[in-house]
C-alpha cells in the first residue's frame, strides 16, 4: 500500500517527509502541498480518504467532501473525526477567528455533516460519537482560551463548551 497526504503549508509538509522518513516510511509515504477543497488528484485515485478534524476547519464543508468523493474509487470510503456541535452555537464562537482556527468556531452539528455527506455522493454513513472520550480535549479555560475577549462573549463560549455544546465524532461513508 501507499499512504499520500496534504497539507496547505510548506512546513507541513517538511515536517510530514522528515518523520516518514525517520520511521522508515519514505517509500511508502508521499506528501503534497495543496488545499482540501481543490484536490490535486485525478478522480477515482483512491481506496480511502481519512480526514481527521479538518473539515471544521473549511469554511465551504460541503466543497471539501465533495472533494474527498472525488477522488475515491467506487466502493471507496471516507473515514473522518471531527469536532461537532450539540446545540447551536453562539455567534460570538462562530465570528471568533482563534475558535475557528483551534477546530471549535467551524463545527456543525452531526447531522449537517451526514446530509453533507449524502449530498456529496456517500452512502452507507454511519456515525460513532466520541465526545464523552474527548471531553477533556474539548473543555475550556476562560482565561486561558480567550484571552482578550469580552467578558460576556468568553464566558457565554466557555459555558456552551463546558456544557456539551461541543463533541467529536467519527463518520465514514462509502462511494457508490
Amino acid at each position: 500500500g501507499k499512504s499520500v497526504g496534504i497539507d496547505f503549508s510548506p512546513d507541513g509538509i517538511k515536517l510530514a517527509r522528515q518523520n516518514a522518513r525517520k520511521r522508515g516510511l519514505g517509500k511508502i509515504a508521499e506528501f503534497h502541498q495543496a488545499h482540501a477543497v481543490e484536490l490535486p488528484f485525478p478522480d477515482n485515485s483512491f481506496d480511502a480518504v481519512i480526514s481527521e478534524c479538518v473539515v471544521c476547519l473549511i469554511q465551504d464543508k460541503q466543497k471539501t467532501l465533495n472533494e474527498k468523493v472525488r477522488v475515491l474509487k467506487s466502493g471507496g470510503r471516507v473515514i473522518m473525526h471531527d469536532v461537532i456541535t450539540w446545540a447551536p452555537m453562539p455567534r460570538a464562537m462562530r465570528e471568533d477567528k482563534g475558535l475557528y482556527c483551534g477546530c471549535v468556531g467551524g463545527a456543525v452539528s452531526m447531522n449537517e455533516y451526514v446530509e453533507m455527506m449524502k449530498r456529496a455522493g456517500l452512502t452507507d454513513i454511519r456515525t460513532v460519537d466520541f465526545t464523552k472520550g474527548a471531553r477533556r480535549m474539548l473543555s475550556l479555560d476562560s482565561a486561558k482560551a480567550l484571552k482578550g475577549m469580552e467578558t460576556k462573549a468568553a464566558q457565554e463560549i466557555v459555558d456552551f463548551v463546558n456544557k456539551g455544546g461541543i463533541g467529536y465524532a467519527l463518520l465514514v461513508g462509502t462511494k457508490k
